[in-house]
Formats: structure tokens, C-alpha cells, sequence
């Protein structure tokens, strides 16, 4: 017992560090809820946050009071955020406006522009302006940031979750201040552009007319084909098309060992000061305009605070590689933008620079021969790629279903070429094209061209992809907090085995129960959208869906994919109804779907008085109370044991005032 207390008082020192991430796990509950809490929340905040500023001397009371401050921090943001909201999708309508930002992609131009939201929908007579996305395919007149754009489109709310924490578009639009999405039938432009920071990306991607500017300079995500951002994702580069800390860490190493040359030739500077600190205060004023032109994704401003973070350690002579640090610009992101917790960029990039600094914080430098050098920087190489794929493997499985197998090579073969070749040649090669010199562009296109082919033949290799299926929150949640007990842990001088590696057993006793959970967990065997129209089939372990393809339903069919542990995008079968009624049986239930176009007087008694049927669903509207079936509607999945899960959708993002 008195080991225990030793070990808990021991724990004191880093009480500190495991704040933010109780006020992230506040943060991460509200954003997941089903249903609105109904709470009078400013006059909670403020007295939790006074509680926190009095430091409560119980730490399980003032976990308590930080992980509610994080939570009632969320649904204050989301209330102010307030994004307007279309009631429902709209077939064809006139719409015009102006032109505020560009995505491009690879297949298509998105544009969002800026209308009043009762130009969309009539039952809103609000004067709030809406952000519409719009995709263009086919352009043939540029268009630019400023421009009027008007014509025949199609808009689309945007939706819910089809399943239980899964990737809800309606959520991620609400938060990006998107209110609807869809695409123009026709439309024409009058050009007026502005001046602005967007604007100047525009520019660049005009003059380079490259994709890998457009992906490693402008921080475009989609800019690379598809087929090939598959091939990289595969192997594990993904990472490498979203600007970050291994881009900001090239282009900083590059911009300070340039200026540090520069103010080394300055003797009369150099005798009053040493000419790194002049020369990391140029290196960050540049990565400050890199971090502009970007895009400023949550994963390039983290990479940018860090830096930011680093440079002023150094010249205040401070620790670099600190989990501090880190800790600091985890929970300043985080009060930034609390829906930050969610997204995919911040959690893998987190995760894998706390695994780095807990690993390399307290190695030492030692001097070594020339040759031991390159022996030892080929060990770093390995020992960070390894480090990194293990920290963020949960969250890939938790975002994309499945393991990159062959990730930890692809890094170790084609990373380098990325670091050493490609993105240098990039960043000069743009800067070239500015001036219409295409030379370097064209010779690095070519290089990569080369590493796609290296990148295809790993891809290629038997079982690249281990399909993992869905993972459900508490299991998430169990493999983040075993990882931060790995990190934040206090190590001990104990001379027990065990307590001396206390941080491991903690920490793998959470991520096996997470393991367990997910191997015994079952999967559903009936999926439905919230409106009944589309429906999904287990048969044989694979599905069958009601519809080949739905505009409505787009996230549904990989979203159920993922639940039943299917290779996304694979074809599947439809489920063939006989006159409009589609009997789906189990050995504990039976279930009958009554498709759209089907008579309900001609068949609801019959269904009704069929003893053998336990569920009936239907996007048709059935009003009876005679009936031995349960009529069920709304989203669902139903288990095997003949549980049902209801897809509960009833937040800020889910509905329309």
C-alpha cells in the first residue's frame, strides 16, 4: 500500500501534462454525442474555470472540473460557430454570387461562394449569409477569388452519420462553415477579382501548372489522382500530401542553414551576436509566409506553432525536444478550435510528434566516428518511421479502416527521395515557374514519376492492406489513454520489475482491452439511412444494398462497408425484392423491407398478420397498430442478437433552424 501511494505522489510531478488531454477527452465527448445537452453553459464555464484557477488540492476534482471546462468550452464554440443551414437538398435553382475560395482537385475545380441563405431556401427568411461548395468539371474559363459566378445548380445538404461514430459530413461542414454542397449545370463568370492571400495561391497555381506545387507548396489536399494518392496511402506516405512537420522541417532546416550563411558573411553582426539567432528569426518570418500560402490546415499550424515553439527555446537556451512544448501547442490548438480533437491531421500528426519527443527526449549526443555516422543515421531513420507508424497506427485503423503493411518500408525507401530530392527541387522549381522557367518542375515531375513506380510495385505486394473494419469510440479511447500513460507516466527507481516499468503495464493493459473489445465485438447484419430509402443486407458475409448508387446516401455505402469489414469502394450486390418486398431472415429474426414504389394497401396486412416477421421498415409512412411486426423507422443497424442500434442524429449540424 505504501509502494502504491509512493507511486501516485510520484505521479504529481506530471499533473500538468495530463490536463490538456482531460480537457480534450471533454472536448471529444460533447462532439460525440447523439442528443444536445441542455445545459445554462456560460454560467458553468465560468465557475469551472474558477475552480481551475483556485487548484483544487484533490486531483480527481480538479480532473473532474478540467474534463467539464473542455466539454462546456466545445458547446460554447459550436453555439458561436452557428453556421447557417439549408432545410433540405434542392433539385435545380439559380443561384449567384461571389467567388471567396478555390480547391483544386485533380478531377474538378471547387469553388465556395457567398449568398444570402433565403436565396437557397425560401423557409429562411434570415439575412445570414450561406458558404456554398460548388464543384466545377469541364472548366474551360478560369475563373478567380472575386469573381460573380451565376447559374443552374444542384444543392445538397450536406448529411449525417450513417453509423455510430463514423465520419459525419454534416458535423465537418458545419465546423468549416460550409452550409450546403452540389454542382452548377451552367453557369457564367464576370471577372472582378480581388487582392488577397488566396489570390496569391491562385496565382502560383496558375503559373506552375503543376500538381506537386499545388500539393506541396499551396497545400492542396486532392490535387494528386486519385489512383495514385491510393498507391501512396497504401504504403504509408499519405502523410506527404498534407503539409506538416515534415515539410515545415525541410523548408525551416533550408531557410535557416541559407540565412545562417548570409549573416556568417557579416563579421561586424557575427561579433555581437551569433549568427543563428538572426538567422532563425528570418527562417520563421519565412516559414510564416509558407505556412500563408498553404492553406493553413490545422496539421501545417501545428507543425508551424512547433517550430515557432523550438526556435524560441533555443535562443532562450531551453530544452528542444520537450513534451512540454508539445503539450502547450496541443492545448492552445485546441482552445483555438475545439473541433480540432476530431480531426484526422491534428490526431496523427499529435500523435506522432509525442511519440518522437518520448522517445528521444533523453538520448544523449555522443561523438562518433564518420564512419558510425551514416550506420547510426540509417538506425534514426528506421527508429523515428518505426515510432511514428506504431504512435498513429490507432487513429489511421480509426479514420481508414485498415494497416499499411508494407508503411514502415515505403517510408524507409521513399521518404528520402521526398526529403532529399523532391522537395527541394519543388520549392525551387516554383519559384522558377514564377518567371516562366519550367525546367526544374519538369525534371522533378520526372522523379516522381520514378518513385510512383517504386511506390506501385510495394503497393502491390501480397496483402499491403489489412482491412481492419470500423472501430468504435471507447475502443479509440482506451488506445489513446494506454499511449499516454506509456508517455506521461512518471518512471521510478523501484527496483521491482514491474514498478520500474509501471508506464508499460499500465499502458498495454488499456490498448489489450481496447483490442478485446473490437476482436468480441459483433457486426450488424441490417443497415438503414435515416429516411429508409437505402438499406444494406448481410448475406453470406458480404453486403447487398437496396440501390446501386444514391447522391443522398454517398457516405452510406463505404460507411457500412467499413462496419462489415469490406475492402471500401467494392462492388457489391444488389439485394433483388420480389414485387417491392425484400424478406430477409436470420436464425433468431426476421425482417421485411417494403421498397418506395410498393402498394402499402396490398401488402401491409398480409405482413402484418405474418406471425414469422419481427421488423418491418420502410421509407412509406405505415399507420397502423395491428400488427404482430415491429414497424421500425429512422437510422439503424440490427445485430445478430436482434439488438438494434438507432442512428440518433439530433445536434446543431444536423438540422436547420
Amino acid at each position: 500500500m505504501q509502494i502504491m501511494k509512493e507511486i501516485l505522489e510520484n505521479q504529481y510531478k506530471n499533473v500538468f501534462l495530463w490536463s490538456p488531454f482531460v480537457m480534450a477527452f471533454g472536448m471529444a465527448l460533447y462532439f460525440s454525442l447523439n442528443t444536445e445537452p441542455n445545459f445554462n453553459f456560460p454560467y458553468i464555464i465560468a465557475l469551472l474555470f474558477g475552480g481551475i484557477i483556485y487548484k483544487f488540492k484533490n486531483i480527481l476534482i480538479r480532473a473532474f472540473a478540467i474534463f467539464w471546462f473542455g466539454f462546456f468550452y466545445a458547446m460554447s464554440f459550436t453555439m458561436f460557430t452557428s453556421t447557417p443551414q439549408i432545410n433540405d437538398s434542392f433539385g435545380i435553382i439559380n443561384i449567384s454570387g461571389k467567388i471567396k475560395d478555390i480547391d483544386y482537385r485533380n478531377d474538378s475545380t471547387r469553388i465556395f461562394i457567398n449568398i444570402p441563405i433565403s436565396k437557397i431556401d425560401s423557409k429562411q427568411d434570415t439575412n445570414k449569409n450561406a458558404t456554398i461548395r460548388i464543384s466545377l468539371k469541364d472548366l474551360n474559363t478560369p475563373v478567380s477569388i472575386g469573381d460573380n459566378i451565376s447559374g443552374d445548380a444542384i444543392i445538397f445538404r450536406p448529411t449525417s452519420n450513417f453509423a455510430p461514430s463514423s465520419f459525419n459530413f454534416a458535423r465537418w461542414a458545419y465546423f468549416s462553415k460550409i452550409s450546403g454542397t452540389g454542382f452548377f449545370t451552367n453557369y457564367e463568370i464576370i471577372h472582378q477579382p480581388d487582392i488577397n492571400n488566396n489570390n496569391l495561391r491562385n496565382f502560383i497555381h496558375n503559373k506552375s501548372n503543376s500538381i506537386l506545387t499545388d500539393s506541396l507548396v499551396l497545400g492542396y489536399k486532392n490535387a494528386i489522382p486519385k489512383t495514385e494518392s491510393n498507391i501512396w496511402k497504401s504504403i504509408g506516405l499519405g502523410h506527404v500530401w498534407s503539409i506538416s512537420g515534415f515539410h515545415m522541417t525541410l523548408v525551416g532546416g533550408w531557410l535557416f542553414f541559407l540565412f545562417y550563411l548570409i549573416f556568417r558573411s557579416f563579421s561586424h553582426i557575427t561579433k555581437r551576436i551569433p549568427a543563428k539567432y538572426p538567422a532563425m528569426i528570418c527562417a520563421w518570418f519565412g516559414l510564416l509566409f509558407y505556412l500563408c500560402i498553404s492553406g493553413i490546415s490545422v496539421a501545417t499550424l501545428r507543425a508551424f506553432l512547433m517550430t515557432t515553439l523550438i526556435f524560441t527555446a533555443i535562443i532562450f537556451g531551453r530544452s528542444v525536444l520537450s513534451l512540454r512544448n508539445a503539450i502547450l501547442v496541443f492545448a492552445l490548438l485546441l482552445l483555438i478550435n475545439p473541433f480540432y480533437v476530431l480531426h484526422p491531421g491534428f490526431q496523427l500528426s499529435f500523435a506522432a510528434i509525442f511519440g518522437l519527443i518520448w522517445y528521444f527526449n533523453d538520448k544523449q549526443y555522443t561523438k562518433r566516428e564518420w564512419y558510425t555516422r551514416f550506420l547510426y543515421w540509417v538506425y534514426l531513420t528506421f527508429i523515428t518511421a518505426l515510432i511514428a507508424t506504431l504512435f498513429t497506427l490507432p487513429f489511421i485503423i480509426a479514420h481508414f479502416g485498415y494497416i499499411p503493411v508494407y508503411g514502415l518500408i515505403g517510408n524507409l525507401v521513399l521518404l528520402p527521395i521526398f526529403s532529399l530530392i523532391i522537395m527541394p527541387l519543388v520549392m525551387i522549381g516554383t519559384v522558377f515557374a514564377l518567371f516562366n522557367n519550367y525546367y526544374l518542375l519538369n525534371i522533378t515531375d520526372n522523379i516522381y514519376h520514378f518513385a510512383l513506380n517504386i511506390g506501385e510495385k510495394i503497393a502491390d505486394l501480397p496483402n499491403a492492406n489489412l482491412y481492419m473494419g470500423h472501430i468504435s469510440n471507447l475502443t479509440l479511447t482506451l488506445c489513446v489513454i494506454g499511449i499516454l500513460c506509456i508517455i506521461l507516466f512518471v518512471k521510478t527507481d523501484a527496483k521491482n520489475f514491474v514498478l520500474k516499468r509501471l508506464n508499460y503495464f499500465v499502458g498495454f493493459t488499456f490498448i489489450t482491452s481496447a483490442i478485446i473489445i473490437y476482436a468480441t465485438t459483433p457486426k450488424p447484419l441490417f443497415y438503414s439511412t435515416p429516411d429508409n430509402e437505402l438499406v444494406g443486407f448481410v448475406i453470406n458475409g458480404k453486403i447487398k444494398f437496396n440501390k446501386s448508387r444514391s447522391s443522398k446516401h454517398y457516405f452510406a455505402f463505404d460507411t457500412w462497408r467499413q462496419f462489415n469489414h469490406e475492402i471500401p469502394k467494392d462492388k457489391n450486390e444488389r439485394y433483388k425484392c420480389s414485387k417491392g418486398l425484400c424478406i430477409y431472415k436470420t436464425p433468431k429474426w426476421n425482417l421485411v423491407y417494403m421498397q418506395k414504389f410498393t402498394t402499402l394497401m396490398d401488402n401491409i396486412e398480409n405482413v402484418c398478420n405474418d406471425k414469422t416477421i419481427d421488423y418491418i421498415v420502410s421509407p412509406l409512412t405505415i399507420d397502423t397498430t395491428d400488427c404482430y411486426a415491429t414497424i421500425l423507422k429512422d437510422g439503424m443497424m440490427i445485430y445478430p442478437s436482434g439488438k438494434i442500434v438507432k442512428i440518433i442524429n439530433q445536434r446543431p449540424w444536423d438540422k436547420a433552424p
